[in-house]
């Protein structure tokens, strides 16, 4: 009996021990081909959370100095294109004007007593040329715009109008002191003295322009910690402006996964700030270059955007995305975090084994 009993938990312990191995191999096994999937799946349909939303980032920087008199804005406002953002204390660019213009009197009533008709048109012509100025620097700012769609041809075609409208007011300031000059007898304008009048009323004035920023296209400004009587100094940067109407998403993508990747895939879209919902884009284009570690910065030295990898691992490198069929109240943020499921189109199965992934980060994000 004793025998028997022992042969029984002989075999127990044999089944136990056969089962544990079976689970062992299963497990393996289990892990292998999990493996195995990930290889083949980091190139046929790429995944990557290292995806950030990028959009156009303007640091503006005023053309003259002076204390600041005026902030007509909040932090984190919205503006639209044009708005007056800051006013720099006009006074001493006005009291120029004033001095140039005293200048240019002075300079002319050195060769004829009674110029005031030409002095008057002297200055119209001047004040032509700047509308004329800065109706170019309206169209050039804008035109990018309306290449990347921001604002429609409608209104690019009427400030393209301005621009002309401002050229004829030129060219008629400019006929209006001709005839002044015929009218009072020859006139040496060449005369250095009067050009040199006539150029520092005119940069006078341009100065004054200078005193307003204006905001370049419709969007936000943001870290902004500046308050009337700080001083702005010409060329440095003291506002950040987002423009929020034109936003898409990079992701970095390693370099083994590019493989199946062009413009056109469509690819799906799991935003941190919006857990269980799925959007869809697709790319646009990819990048040629990375350096660094980092996201959505540049390097320095070589104006590339840095990689987050800080290891011997495949580099990775910019995919730009842009957004299809996003809802309108979506309320996206510069930098925010993304999730990216791509679709080459290379397997079925593999896209709807994604679909599986892709749901499934959508609602990881609730507590990650």
């Amino acid at each position: 009996m004793a025998e028997q009993t022992t042969d029984t938990s002989n075999e127990k312990n044999g089944d136990k021990i056969n089962h544990a191995r079976s689970l062992t191999y299963y497990i393996f096994a289990l892990v292998i081909g999990v493996w195995l999937y990930t290889l083949w799946a980091d190139r046929m349909t790429p995944m990557t959370d290292q995806a950030r939303i990028n959009g156009q980032v303007i640091r503006i920087s005023p053309e003259v100095s002076g204390p600041i008199s005026e902030v007509h804005v909040v932090n984190n406002g919205l503006v639209k294109a044009g708005d007056l953002l800051l006013t720099i204390d006009p006074r001493p660019f006005e009291l120029a004007v004033k001095a140039a213009r005293l200048d240019l009197q002075q300079s002319a009533q050195a060769y004829e007593a009674d110029s005031a008709a030409i002095n008057v048109a002297k200055a119209n012509e001047v004040a032509a040329r700047v509308k004329v100025v800065n109706a170019k620097k309206n169209v050039e700012r804008n035109r990018v715009l309306a290449k990347r769609g921001t604002i429609s041809q409608a209104t690019m075609d009427n400030i393209e109008s301005d621009l002309e409208t401002a050229q004829a007011g030129l060219a008629q300031a400019t006929s209006a002191l001709d005839k002044a000059k015929q009218e009072f007898g020859p006139r040496n304008i060449d005369n250095p003295e009067i050009q040199s009048a006539l150029n520092k009323q005119e940069q006078a004035l341009l100065n004054l322009n200078h005193t307003k920023l204006l905001a370049p296209a419709d969007g936000v400004v943001t870290n902004m910690n500046l308050g009337i009587g700080d001083y702005a100094g010409a060329g440095q940067p003291i506002l950040t402006f987002i423009n929020n109407n034109n936003l898409w998403l990079t992701a970095m993508v390693r370099e083994n996964s590019l493989a199946h990747l062009k413009a056109g895939n469509k690819v799906k879209i799991v935003f941190d700030s919006y857990p269980g919902k799925v959007f869809e884009g697709k790319i646009s284009s990819i990048g040629w270059g990375s350096s660094g570690n980092g996201s959505l910065t540049e390097d320095g030295s070589t104006g590339l955007i840095t990689s987050p990898t800080s290891s011997a691992k495949a580099q990775r490198f910019p995919v730009n995305i842009e957004f299809t069929e996003l809802p309108e109240k979506l309320d996206l943020r510069y930098s925010g975090r993304a999730v990216i499921g791509f679709y080459p189109g290379e397997s079925y199965i593999g896209e709807r084994l994604q679909d599986i992934w892709v749901w499934a980060w959508s609602y990881i994000s609730y507590v990650s």
